[in-house]
């Protein structure tokens, strides 16, 4: 059997949930536990300082808050808000990502592994979903081995990304996390938590000193993409070169897949300043640290931009 320790970082804080702002909880709620299997927590209104900041809100920000978990895991958790006023009905707000492509700095989509990809792609183009493309194989090296992918927009443009892990040769990368999948099992609808959140970056070097010096994470793939099907399947331009590094906590499940546009960066959007209360999308990331302290002066060291102290 696979070391486990061989595909994680013992000392990593593994992302413990996604932060995503909906327009509608109810709908939001029946995609992510209906359709892909997740548990929901109890709706409570929240309100409080914390949540200001942690979306980038007036101070009198409250949303109806839902945290959403899958088979268990207390990793790749999703937090759902709904942004409300003082009479408890929904606040309008924009769309953080307004393209359905993924020409864009900032926090990009969510990925879960499928236990069948033929039959979920079957399933949720009967929900209506439309799908960027055909399922992709991304042949990324001999030593990672072969994913099967396939992206499309699911509620409130947060773009949602199926994969299969196609290679079972235990020597790849690939074939390490199938093993480790088969192993853990799946939820109810055949699928995983949160298992990578891409966070597209301008500087490959800042965030991967970030993500190692503050939360203990270490890079497990680290690739160039640029094959005409991998651009295809992320609908960036046809020469688009694209370094990506998968960072990994001590949990095989909520990684970050960083990447950096390195020759069409020029186009791309910026979500950072639309990803705030009470704006629709994908808003921020919640980690859990042994020494939140240690964390913090680590984040000052790096001149990572503070919004409270601990």
């Amino acid at each position: 059997m696979q070391d486990p320790h061989e595909i994680v970082a013992p000392a990593g804080s593994p992302l413990a949930a996604a932060v995503l702002s909906t327009a509608d909880l109810d709908g939001a709620l029946q995609f992510y536990c209906d359709r892909l299997g997740f548990d929901a927590g109890p709706v409570s209104i929240w309100r409080d300082p914390v949540l200001a900041v942690l979306t980038g809100g007036p101070p009198d920000t409250a949303a109806r808050a839902c945290l959403l978990s899958s088979g268990g895991d207390i990793v790749g958790r999703i937090l759902l808000l709904q942004f409300v006023d003082a009479a408890g009905h929904g606040v309008p707000g924009d769309r953080v990502q307004r393209a359905s492509n993924s020409r864009a700095v900032g926090l990009a989509n969510l990925n879960f592994y499928a236990a069948d990809m033929r039959a979920a792609i079957a399933e949720f183009r009967g929900f209506g979903c439309e799908f960027w493309t055909d399922p992709t194989v991304h042949n990324m090296s001999d030593a990672v081995g072969k994913p099967i992918e396939v992206l499309f927009d699911g509620p409130d443009g947060v773009v949602i990304n199926f994969v299969e892990l196609a290679s079972n040769d235990p020597s790849t990368r690939i074939g390490q996390m199938r093993a480790y999948v088969e192993r853990h099992g799946r939820n109810r609808c055949g699928f995983t938590p949160v298992v990578t959140t891409s966070h597209v970056v301008r500087s490959m070097s800042a965030a991967r000193n970030f993500y190692e010096r503050a939360l203990g994470m270490r890079p497990l793939i680290d690739v160039e993409l640029h094959a005409p099907e991998s651009n295809a399947f992320l609908r960036l331009p046809p020469a688009a070169r694209t370094h990506v590094t998968f960072m990994q906590g001590n949990h095989m499940f909520g990684k970050l897949a960083l990447s950096q546009p390195l020759n069409y960066l020029q186009e791309c959007d910026e979500l950072a300043p639309r990803a705030h209360a009470p704006n629709q999308g994908y808003l921020a990331q919640i980690f859990e640290v042994a020494d939140v302290s240690a964390a913090y002066w680590a984040c000052r060291e790096l001149a990572a931009e503070g919004l409270t102290a601990p």
